[in-house]
């Protein structure tokens, strides 16, 4: 491999040179290690040369899943804020918090909740 430009030699690759890990598993391998290691963070960062402000922001991006999000169009019919449906509904956000709804709920109540739940 080049090491300044970061490019792979075609011609390595083919002698068997292993692909370079993804950044997402390197640091998988870290948050194990540091786990398994019975270290503090910083010990941790310190042994293995890592700034801790990295680790730490990949521990909190690993432990948060890439969920995509899908948005869905509702609408409120009375002035009220009020919603009336005949079964209700159910939310889920993020796959960690699922709110049921029945008939005649407040708009507002539900998007303060949402609000709160989001910033959890």
């Amino acid at each position: 491999m080049d090491m300044h430009s970061g490019a792979i030699n075609l011609q390595e690759a083919s002698q068997g040179e292993a692909k370079p890990k993804s950044k997402r598993r390197q640091w998988e391998e870290h948050i194990d290690g540091w786990q398994s290691s019975g270290l503090t963070q910083a010990d941790y960062c310190d042994r293995n040369g890592i700034k801790l402000s990295t680790f730490r922001y990949w521990r909190k991006r690993l432990a948060t899943p890439d969920t995509p999000v899908t948005l869905v169009p509702v609408g409120f019919g009375a002035s009220d804020g009020s919603f009336a449906c005949g079964s209700g509904l159910t939310l889920v956000l993020a796959d960690r918090y699922k709110v049921e709804v029945g008939d005649n709920f407040n708009s507002s109540t539900l998007a303060r909740l949402v609000d709160t739940l989001a910033r959890l």
